[in-house]
């Protein structure tokens, strides 16, 4: 038994630097920019602003690191740490007019330098060392863990994706109110062109590891998935000021599990507006109370 997981194990493993290896244009590096344009922020754009505004960043980055959540639209930015709406971004270098193509690194740095000089609607800055001991038994880790516990409420639809990153101190809560009925036939779509999967002995379990999917159907996903993204709206939160609110709540909720007490302080954070939590486009009253639903609902 123990074998035959060793055997699993070390396939998966050549399997995947197979897949590294294989690509001469060292994957990640080269796909933080250079990809097809069809998110729903990218659409903001012409197609030429939308190149325009890839080599800016691009060019940011070999200065300072930056990585693009592109279904989310969320930019990250390493120095100085924050995340930034790429919506927000996107309206901000189209209103910079043709000057922003025929510079785009200049311009992109201009809106980035604007992000890190006030935080407001879309922008966040963050703390890197957000957490300096152990709260309630928990470091940066299992934090991050309740979390992502706390944005999630039992009974309650609309999460279609959530993101931790216990190192930069942000977490992300991507939401859908309703999937519309045309987006729902695109994904049905989809998974019609998937290979069977059954798996009844070692040998099928081999077959699903090797084979690549059904190309039809990593289109299709693709195709589904940027259409949504025009009906989504994604939260950004950050870890430093939730664990402060966390210390401050703590007292007044002494039994209370911890993603308990996260939930919250994050409810009252999105519901007064304070600082700390913020959108990467402007809510719509139902993508607004189905946050606060996923967040607070506990059950």
């Amino acid at each position: 038994m123990w074998i035959a997981l060793g055997v699993i194990v070390v396939l998966v493993v050549g399997v995947a630097l197979w897949w590294k290896f294989r690509d001469p244009l060292a994957g990640e590096d080269f796909y933080k920019f250079h990809v097809e344009r069809k998110w729903a922020w990218e659409l903001i754009l012409t197609d030429e602003q939308e190149q325009a505004f890839m080599a800016g960043l691009e060019a940011y980055d070999d200065e300072s690191t930056v990585c693009p959540h592109r279904e989310a639209g969320v930019l990250r930015v390493y120095n100085p740490s924050m995340v930034i709406s790429l919506f927000l971004l996107a309206e901000q270098f189209a209103a910079l007019g043709p000057g922003a193509a025929e510079d785009p690194a200049g311009a992109v740095r201009h809106l980035i330098d604007r992000a890190a000089a006030a935080e407001t609607g879309g922008v966040l800055h963050l703390d890197d060392e957000w957490m300096d001991e152990p709260v309630d038994g928990m470091d940066k880790y299992g934090f991050t863990g309740a979390m992502m516990n706390a944005a999630r409420a039992q009974g309650v639809d609309g999460d279609v994706g959530g993101y931790g990153d216990e190192d930069g101190g942000y977490g992300m809560l991507t939401i859908l109110t309703e999937e519309p009925q045309h987006v729902r036939a695109m994904y049905d779509e989809a998974h019609s062109h998937a290979a069977p999967g059954e798996i009844r002995n070692r040998l099928d379990v081999y077959k699903a590891v090797i084979e690549e999917p059904e190309p039809e159907f990593v289109a299709g996903l693709e195709r589904a998935d940027a259409e949504r993204s025009r009906f989504t709206n994604t939260l950004m939160y950050d870890y430093g000021r939730v664990l402060a609110g966390y210390r401050a709540m703590r007292p007044h909720m002494a039994y209370a599990e911890p993603s308990d007490v996260m939930s919250a302080v994050m409810a009252r954070m999105l519901a007064d507006g304070l600082p700390g939590i913020t959108w990467t486009r402007g809510p719509s009253a139902e993508q607004h109370q189905r946050a606060l639903d996923l967040i607070s609902t506990r059950g």
